[in-house]
């Protein structure tokens, strides 16, 4: 399996979000939502497309151009349903609790649609940031757990060098090692 091509992921978003071929865009000209939150759920989904695996084995042996137009379908179809199944759901979810507040709150109409109109901007926005946020951080875990790995062994490699040193020459041979390490350290910053 291949990773996705930033070029295809970035003509994949191009065509979804800025020239709005997508059936998403449709259904999003009727939401109240402002975009924000939208296009940060759509840099979620990017994100996510660029972490995995989506091409199988056999693609390798195709053109380069091939692989351009099919990375960029499978990107589009992803965007798409990820937005129409997932997205409008939480924007409607959003906007039924918001509407449902505010009606027991606000009784002029012009009041009601500014505040709902801001207060569906910062819910939708917000959720989208947390999903950006969130999914930055999964994509980036392996790389985080393998630099935590690599930290823990030296930590028991220290560790157990110290208590091994402290054991044969005493206390005072592994006093003098902390104190060395610790201008080791002061002289490296």
């Amino acid at each position: 399996m291949e990773r996705l091509s930033i070029s295809a992921l970035g003509m994949a978003i191009v065509l979804h979000s800025v020239l709005g071929i997508s059936y998403y865009s449709l259904l999003a000209r009727d939401a109240a939502a402002p975009l924000l939150g939208s296009w940060l759920f759509i840099a979620c989904i990017g994100a996510l497309l660029q972490a995995v695996h989506i091409l199988p084995q056999w693609c390798r042996n195709c053109s380069t151009s091939y692989r351009l137009a099919m990375e960029t379908a499978v990107c589009c179809l992803t965007l798409d349903l990820l937005l129409t199944k997932l997205w409008c759901r939480i924007e409607s979810l959003c906007h039924c609790a918001i509407v449902g507040v505010l009606q027991l709150m606000v009784s002029e109409e012009r009041t009601f649609r500014a505040c709902e109109y801001w207060l569906l901007g910062a819910s939708t926005s917000l959720i989208g940031a947390c999903l950006l946020w969130f999914m930055l951080w999964a994509t980036a875990l392996p790389s985080k757990l393998q630099l935590l790995l690599a930290n823990l062994q030296l930590s028991v490699k220290r560790c157990f060098s110290r208590s091994l040193r402290q054991l044969v020459f005493g206390s005072s041979a592994a006093q003098l090692e902390v104190v060395a390490e610790k201008s080791q350290i002061s002289i490296a910053s």
